[in-house]
């Protein structure tokens, strides 16, 4: 007769509860050679190595006796009822083991996520969009000249403000009697500026067209309304479809005085002349496309795999997921910014945005398991190597104090095995991919 029997019950179609009842006689056995390895261990005065008597083995290590026994029950446990199980687990998400003594029957319950069952989509010849990579004569002036811009001096000017000219200045929005500031309290550049430098007709301006626009022709100490209609679907939704007029005031004047391309200029940017440094930025921009291509195409894909299969998603995975993307989207943002206090006010939507991506992210990741299995996709010695060496570049640390620090942690290990494998099989994944070169535009439609 089994002294170990398994109880398996539904929670949901991802979670399920697996009760491991444990005999007495199989608690007392197992406590027996715990008693064994104590006697054949324990340094006791009088006593010779081994031949301490039990009840001295149970009075002196009760606690280790007791603790120690709990573990390999629980453990024993777990090799028949989860290890056991003819599902696949995706991990433990909550353990109770009541209290294990010897001479009573012990009953260990795990929960458990489970991966569902789902048959791997079709993986060949997945259709991807790319760009062309070519660097274009237009492409190469536009970033020819952010890179003179970004070199550009800004002297004060005693003169009306042109185009590209930055100009110190402050303005107050109202619709009707309503202050601007009272409707969006969390977007300050749209209500209210004591003092903020604006560019003067900038064609792309994450604030108030009608301020920037306004701004042309104005010198230092002009003032005057300039009317902005938001357009409908607008964010912040509080502005959507309203018209508002903002007293604009100009405070100084500073023309942009581009820098004169010599050959002090030219050192500077370590090249020789005009045609090496377009060149350079010709190179530059075709790198860019082709990164930029590869991201689209590795998009795409994951698009394309998850909408072609449906399997629910362990809860348990959400939430670690849903924890590492909020981080990922604070440390981005904090470090463009961003404070504490943005990220409280908008708790609830950033929450819920969050968990969708780390759905779609597990969801993407199982099936590219799944298709690493099938595919025998391995995770080599140089695969390891080479994200060490990568791991090392971004931390600064020693390629070789890493490899230690990695010997120490299995779970560092098998994380590091999993983003291989993973990397791995998109890369053959992108390799059988069909590809169709579109027009910029025609990507963007």
């Amino acid at each position: 007769m089994s002294t170990v029997k398994t109880d398996i019950q539904d929670v949901t179609e991802t979670r399920k509860t697996i009760t491991v009842s444990v005999a007495a006689a199989e608690v007392a056995t197992q406590e027996a050679k715990l008693i064994k390895e104590f006697q054949r261990d324990a340094k006791i005065p009088g006593f010779r190595p081994g031949k301490a008597p039990e009840n001295m083995i149970r009075m002196r290590y009760a606690k280790e006796l007791k603790s120690e026994l709990a573990q390999r029950v629980i453990s024993k446990a777990h090799q028949e009822g989860v290890a056991k199980s003819d599902f696949e687990v995706f991990g433990v998400v909550d353990l109770n083991d009541g209290e294990i003594t010897a001479g009573s029957d012990a009953t260990v319950i795990f929960t458990v996520d489970v991966l569902q069952a789902f048959e791997v989509p079709a993986y060949e010849g997945l259709k991807v969009s790319v760009e062309s990579t070519e660097a274009t004569a237009e492409d190469v002036d536009k970033m020819f000249e952010q890179l003179l811009s970004q070199r550009a001096e800004f002297n004060v000017a005693e003169k009306a403000a042109e185009k590209g000219d930055y100009v110190r200045c402050s303005y107050e929005g109202k619709i009707g009697d309503e202050l601007v500031a009272d409707l969006v309290p969390d977007a300050p550049m749209f209500g209210t500026q004591k003092v903020t430098w604006e560019e003067a007709g900038a064609e792309e301006t994450p604030g108030v067209r009608a301020i920037v626009d306004g701004l042309i022709g104005m010198q230092a100490e002009d003032e005057k309304e300039v009317t902005m209609e938001f357009p409908e679907g607008f964010k912040p939704e509080a502005l959507a479809g309203k018209t508002a007029v903002y007293s604009l005031k100009a405070e100084e004047v500073r023309e942009k005085v581009m820098p004169e391309m010599d050959e002090a200029f030219f050192a500077s940017v370590q090249v020789k002349d005009e045609a090496e440094l377009r060149e350079r930025i010709s190179e530059n921009i075709e790198n860019q496309k082709k990164q930029q291509n590869a991201n689209a195409e590795r998009q795409q894909i994951t698009e394309q795999l998850l909408s072609s299969v449906e399997f629910a998603v362990p809860e348990s995975g959400i939430e670690s997921e849903t924890q590492a993307v909020l981080r990922d989207f604070m440390q981005r943002n904090m470090q463009q910014g961003a404070s504490e206090a943005d990220f409280e006010a908008h708790k609830e939507q950033l929450h819920e945005g969050a968990t969708k991506a780390a759905h779609d992210r597990l969801k993407s990741r199982l099936i590219l398991s799944k298709i690493a299995e099938k595919e025998k996709v391995q995770a080599d010695n140089d695969d390891f190597g080479r994200m060490i060496m990568m791991e090392a570049e971004k931390s600064g640390q020693k390629p070789e104090k890493i490899v230690k620090e990695i010997q120490k942690d299995q779970s560092r290990i098998n994380s590091m095995r999993s983003e291989i494998l993973l990397g791995k099989t998109m890369d053959l994944l992108i390799e059988k991919a069909e590809r169709e070169t579109v027009a910029a535009a025609t990507a963007e439609a």
